[in-house]
């Protein structure tokens, strides 16, 4: 944990755990008729995202939610979009690809926007450019990266919108494959299908699950760098992480797949005041969302 849980939330698995103990010990018909919905049982933790969904993902049930068809901005959540439609072009990982003077505007390198170190004509594998645009979400890897397609900006943003509908992500549009624009929306609900479909990729798995890179350029060892990974669940002791990505432009998003308790879990927080708010709300959402499933296993 980043902080610690809130009285609220502490008394509420307290709480949570008087009620599964009467259920088993004591299953009167006031226990049953207690709540065991996970939206009532959210209300008992002090939950700080906007908009949040838990869906499963083995049933594409969702479990917990709120707000969760309400367009948000996806700032770097947008990249999992770029990052595939990449892949459905079967790029050779092993290719080289120039950073560009567009790539750094697009990524506002130098201007408040999360770049790695390059410079136009700085050389870097699609690979290294991946694991650039997931680890430290790196706004410049994510341009080079669409614009080593061969696309115009428009066709990916096309292809971009084209494959989150495949996903059944209907209610969610993008513009550029950054993340910087604000016109780029999602909802909660449709960027859980999203992220559940993206770690379905075993490459894609191992790079998420990567605490660090050592990034080399293949023209200029000037821009030889270490890139660290945003995630900080990924060592967390109480939930076993499969993939994340982290977002921010004027408020904080956090999506992850994830075991928990012996469930998987697609996990989408969106509009957080801070970051560590973003991964306390996951792991309090893991929770209730499996204490809802065993509950309901009970009955």
């Amino acid at each position: 944990m980043f902080k610690q849980k809130s009285i609220a939330a502490i008394a509420a698995l307290s709480f949570f755990s008087f009620l599964i103990s009467n259920l088993i010990l004591a299953p009167s018909a006031s226990a049953l008729s207690m709540p065991v919905n996970g939206n009532d049982l959210a209300q008992m933790y002090a939950l700080n995202a906007k908009s949040y969904v838990v869906m499963d993902v083995n049933t594409g049930q969702m479990l917990v939610d709120k707000s969760s068809n309400t367009a948000m901005t996806p700032a770097s959540l947008t990249k999992l979009l770029t990052i595939m439609v990449l892949l459905d072009t079967k790029p050779k990982l092993t290719k080289t690809v120039a950073i560009s003077s567009a790539d750094q505007i697009m990524g506002a390198c130098g201007k408040g926007g999360g770049c790695i170190k390059a410079k136009p004509g700085v050389r870097f594998t699609v690979d290294g450019l991946i694991r650039a645009a997931l680890m430290p979400s790196a706004n410049n890897a994510a341009a080079a990266l669409a614009h080593s397609t061969g696309l115009t900006n428009a066709q990916f943003a096309a292809r971009m919108n084209a494959k989150a509908k495949s996903l059944g992500a209907t209610h969610s549009y993008f513009v550029e494959p950054t993340g910087m624009s604000k016109s780029n929306v999602v909802t909660a609900s449709d960027y859980a299908k999203i992220i559940a479909s993206f770690y379905t990729n075993p490459y894609l798995r191992g790079i998420a699950q990567t605490s660090s890179f050592y990034l080399r350029s293949s023209n200029n060892a000037a821009y030889n760098q270490t890139i660290k990974n945003s995630d900080k669940l990924l060592n967390s002791n109480n939930v076993q992480m499969l993939g994340a990505k982290t977002g921010y432009l004027t408020y904080y998003n956090f999506a992850s797949v994830l075991n928990y308790s012996g469930h998987k879990l697609a996990i989408v927080v969106l509009g957080e005041p801070h970051l560590y708010t973003a991964f306390n709300d996951t792991e309090s959402l893991a929770d209730i969302a499996a204490q809802t499933k065993d509950l309901f296993a009970l009955r």
